[in-house]
């Protein structure tokens, strides 16, 4: 006897990244296909919902309604969005399906009209959307979930129009608490771009994201905003994002644009692709004044709640405290302390 379960079905699927993947080699590839799946997994086990079958880029996931699908869906693009923003064109964004209905169950796959009524549904989706069937739609709760009417459409296998509805998403702004910001900039990039050839620019630029990349890596930090050749990172810990600190200052040629940081504790604000808070003024202004040091390779300046962290740490005795005559109101009475070189202490 066959036995179909009413199941609430999700329907994933990546845009944008055919491109993305042809540029990856294989272990770069891997690891962001691994890092996606870690994504989807745990947020989806967190609403009751369960990996059914993989399907390229993109999964089915079953889940025991369709209310907690639809909260799991806002959850995973919004993390996805989150961690996505510095990419550029190069961006992945998720586009997702919620259908509702008798479904079979059997070695791994679904089976049923909800099924196909999902892949159908999902040709219509746009990326950073979430679409619903009709029955999805009756059956959410709408008061945690809102969704308006798109259209009734033709499609394949169904002898009636098909009434699809979009999730109207409210962006929430995220409270990252006790980052350490860590605010870099290239220090007469304006200047060497208009006297070097392209070439030599992306070839700067490259070697600049290289280096970003892999001390976010190896010190457990997140870059969160990218502009030109400025970066804004954190990271969980002082001495972690020292360490970072450390390997910017170390690994970069300087000798053409030479690195300024800062470092600062506080809160940042992350609403959609959006970052801001006093904190990280604060952090944009001390790497205004470090940019305006003397010309050296690089100059690290760390404020004093970070500095009060980091009280016998190896970094300690190499903090030396700078006059800051601030050019803007926030920085009246911030103490700044210097992070002198390896070995120059």
């Amino acid at each position: 006897m066959t036995f179909l379960r009413t199941t609430a079905i999700m329907k994933t699927d990546l845009s944008g990244s055919t491109a993305r993947f042809r540029s990856l080699g294989e272990a770069d590839l891997t690891a962001v296909l691994a890092e996606h799946r870690s994504l989807v997994t745990r947020i989806a086990g967190e609403h009751g919902g369960r990996i059914v079958k993989p399907e390229g880029d993109g999964f089915w996931i079953a889940f025991p309604s369709v209310t907690a699908a639809a909260l799991a869906a806002m959850a995973m693009q919004e993390e996805l969005r989150a961690g996505e923003a510095t990419k550029g064109d190069r961006r992945l964004v998720m586009r997702i399906v919620l259908a509702l209905g008798d479904v079979l169950h059997e070695e791994g796959a679904l089976v049923g009209d909800a099924v196909v009524m999902a892949a159908r549904i999902e040709g219509l989706t746009p990326p950073g959307e979430i679409y619903l069937s009709a029955a999805a739609w009756l059956a959410v709760n709408k008061a945690e979930v809102r969704a308006a009417l798109v259209d009734a459409f033709t499609l394949k296998g169904f002898d009636w129009p098909v009434p699809v509805y979009r999730v109207e998403q409210t962006f929430r702004t995220r409270v990252l608490e006790d980052q350490y910001i860590v605010v870099t900039d290239l220090r007469g990039f304006s200047a060497m771009f208009e006297t070097t050839t392209m070439v030599d620019v992306e070839a700067m630029l490259d070697r600049l994201r290289e280096l970003v990349d892999g001390a976010c890596r190896d010190f457990s930090g997140v870059n969160r905003m990218v502009t030109g050749d400025s970066y804004c990172l954190t990271f969980p810990d002082p001495k972690l994002a020292l360490g970072a600190v450390e390997r910017l200052m170390e690994q970069w040629d300087g000798s053409r644009c030479p690195l300024s940081v800062a470092v600062h504790k506080g809160v940042l604000y992350v609403f959609r692709d959006f970052l801001h808070s006093p904190d990280l003024n604060i952090a944009t202004a001390v790497e205004r004044v470090a940019s305006r040091a003397e010309p050296s390779d690089v100059i690290a300046l760390v404020t004093a709640k970070v500095w009060r962290e980091l009280a016998g740490s190896e970094w300690a005795a190499r903090l030396r405290r700078v006059d800051v005559e601030p050019s803007v109101p926030r920085l009246a009475g911030l103490e700044v302390y210097r992070l002198e070189k390896r070995g120059s202490a």
